[in-house]
This record gives structure tokens, C-alpha cells and sequence, in this order.
């Protein structure tokens, strides 16, 4: 970053051009800073995608012409699959 004393010289030499000289430069280190962490976490992200993926079978529980559950109305129905 510029000391405070070069910025001020800078200002008092280019006067409004100083400024945005000044201020696209900036600018263009924020940006630089926020692509790389954002390229850094990308890495990141695909490093977890590549891991391998635990795959869970879990076997349903056979409801054929079972009762699955009581619904609430008037009438008191049961639900039926």
C-alpha cells in the first residue's frame, strides 16, 4: 500500500486524475484479492467433490396394504398405500 506522504504528493501533482490513479489501483488489488480467495475455496470445493461418496442402501420397509398413518378431518379415514 502507498504511505500516506506519497498519496498526498500524488494528489497535490495529478490532482483528480491522481485520485482515480490512486483509487483504480486500489481497486484493482481488492479485486485481485477476492478472485484468489475465490479461486482458493473452488479448490477446496473440488477437492471435496472428488472424494469418494459413501453410498447408504438402506432397504425400505415393505407397505403393501399396510396402514401408514391416521389422517385428521371429520371423519376419521386410514390412509392406505
Amino acid at each position: 500500500m502507498i504511505p500516506i506522504n506519497q498519496f498526498i504528493e500524488v494528489i497535490k501533482k495529478h490532482g483528480a486524475l491522481g485520485v482515480l490513479t490512486l483509487w483504480l489501483t486500489y481497486t484493482h488489488f481488492e479485486v485481485q484479492d477476492v478472485k484468489e480467495r475465490l479461486y482458493n475455496c473452488l479448490d477446496r470445493q473440488t477437492e471435496i467433490n472428488r472424494s469418494p461418496i459413501k453410498e447408504n442402501k438402506q432397504e425400505k420397509p415393505a407397505t403393501t396394504n399396510e396402514i401408514i398413518g391416521v389422517l385428521e378431518t371429520k371423519k376419521r379415514i386410514l390412509a392406505k398405500k
